[in-house]
């Protein structure tokens, strides 16, 4: 499982992309020009949430173990909340709001990052 962050290194553990910016700390983010991301929201449209990360630390994450969340339930299931936040409780999916699942929580503070499909109403 990898990761993206700021530099431009493969490790065992991430994959990085040099001078990616914005987003915040502790949010599900997407692409939105060039090298730059904001803040998802479930009433993005459905190709805009095809590749989101998740920023914490001023890491971006594309999959793999996020740590240090903090406030997760172990065990729940997570869902893109409305401007970028982790949920339990998915919105009801219509022609403006999509439901995307984010990941688990494999305990309070650390989820597994396994983004969805899109699903509209």
């Amino acid at each position: 499982m990898g990761f993206i962050k700021s530099t431009s290194q493969i490790t065992d553990r991430a994959i990085t992309v040099s001078n990616l910016t914005g987003g915040t700390n502790g949010k599900i983010v997407r692409i939105n020009g060039n090298n730059t991301v904001t803040d998802a929201a479930w009433t993005d449209t459905a190709s805009q949430l095809n590749a989101v990360l998740f920023k914490q630390a001023s890491v971006y994450y594309a999959s793999g173990v996020i740590p240090g969340i903090g406030g997760l339930t172990a065990g729940s299931a997570y869902f893109l909340g409305e401007f970028g936040a982790l949920t339990t409780n998915p919105p009801t999916p219509s022609s403006t709001v999509r439901v995307l699942f984010i990941g688990f929580a494999l305990n309070t503070s650390d989820l597994l990052l396994r983004p969805g499909i899109p699903i509209s109403g």
